[in-house]
């Protein structure tokens, strides 16, 4: 239970939705952390929560909450490396990478196993509700990559009935502004010390986010900028704190959105997708964001001028427009199916 005298963590909204419980699966010498509502409420829909690079499960609670008093299923899955899944290096505080598509591999197996388990109807088992993804950032760069290469049950039936995401990393802003000419030996040299942090990388420290390269650039919301240092700091989570990531999770990251823009890469998913476009956006690229939703058959998306990188932390105005927006959109694309969107498990 969160120290209740924390003048930001004591406030309900940062509280878990009730019967909440972490549990842990170890995929590829990794202990990967899940939570989810266990309790006996009916549910009419499910939804996968991931964050992005260093994001931890309890800053989602908030919107856990939002999705559990819409009866909708939170599901959260700390991707390995960050929160309160295994880490790869004996730093604890660097954030490395075994690699994307074995963490995509990863991903599929907790999705097959966790996700699809939470959406079995319980009035009905023959059922599953439909299954929303909601992710952020590097999450919603695993979100593309997962609906073009995987998403089908072993049955033949899409995973997930629509996905949310919020400012995905289609490129890194600051990988973006280096003339290739000059950004490929750059990374041929980090990619020698394969676990240094980046350049001016650190461990995590409380003033972590005041640093110049990073003060004001992830939300513009007074309380909920001050949710990771509130937890990190706590006696009870400081194992959570991550600090920047390696060398080797830079370019297994750049690998990565390489692929994304591969000719007939992202044009294949056919899932209803909404894009939250982050105007004030200083880490990923709205560039590539405007051309990735461009090419995909079914997206919708929503540019919110003046709003920073972490659209679902960021002021209500603009994390508000976001969620409602994709709650209308489901509401459009999913419940107005034959049986509330609900598919035979066949």
């Amino acid at each position: 239970m969160i120290d209740e005298t924390h003048p930001i963590l004591s406030q309900s909204r940062f509280q878990p939705p009730e019967k909440w419980d972490w549990s842990h699966r170890e995929l590829s010498g990794i202990k990967i952390r899940y939570g989810l509502p266990r309790s006996r409420k009916i549910y009419k829909a499910a939804a996968l929560i991931l964050g992005g690079l260093g994001d931890f499960g309890e800053q989602y609670y908030e919107l856990a909450q939002d999705l559990d008093n819409r009866d909708i299923k939170p599901v959260i899955i700390d991707l390995p490396g960050q929160g309160g899944s295994g880490r790869y290096l004996k730093n604890l505080h660097k954030r490395h990478s075994n690699g994307f598509d074995n963490l995509l591999k990863d991903l599929s197996i907790l999705i097959d196993e966790i996700v699809l388990s939470a959406a079995i109807d319980p009035e009905n088992n023959h059922l599953r509700l439909p299954i929303f993804l909601i992710a952020h950032s590097m999450g919603g760069h695993l979100a593309l990559r997962y609906l073009s290469e995987y998403n089908i049950t072993t049955k033949g039936q899409p995973v997930f009935s629509a996905v949310a995401l919020s400012a995905p990393m289609m490129n890194i802003k600051a990988v973006e502004r280096l003339p290739g000419i000059i950004s490929f030996p750059i990374l041929k040299i980090l990619g020698l010390f394969p676990t240094a942090y980046v350049p001016g990388g650190c461990n995590w420290t409380e003033q972590y986010r005041d640093r110049p390269t990073l003060k004001g650039i992830f939300t513009s919301d007074e309380h909920r900028a001050e949710l990771q240092k509130a937890f990190f700091s706590h006696p009870e989570y400081a194992h959570l704190a991550i600090g920047s990531p390696t060398n080797k999770w830079l370019n297994d990251a750049i690998k990565s959105c390489k692929k994304l823009r591969k000719k007939g890469y992202l044009e294949k998913i056919e899932t209803p997708i909404v894009i939250g476009l982050a105007g004030d956006d200083r880490i990923v690229s709205n560039i590539a964001i405007l051309e990735a939703s461009a090419r995909l058959k079914n997206c919708d998306l929503l540019e919110l001028d003046g709003a920073q990188h972490e659209i679902l932390m960021e002021k209500d105005q603009y994390r508000s427009a976001f969620l409602d927006h994709f709650f209308t959109f489901v509401e459009n694309n999913v419940f107005n199916k034959e049986n509330n969107g609900k598919t035979f498990i066949v």
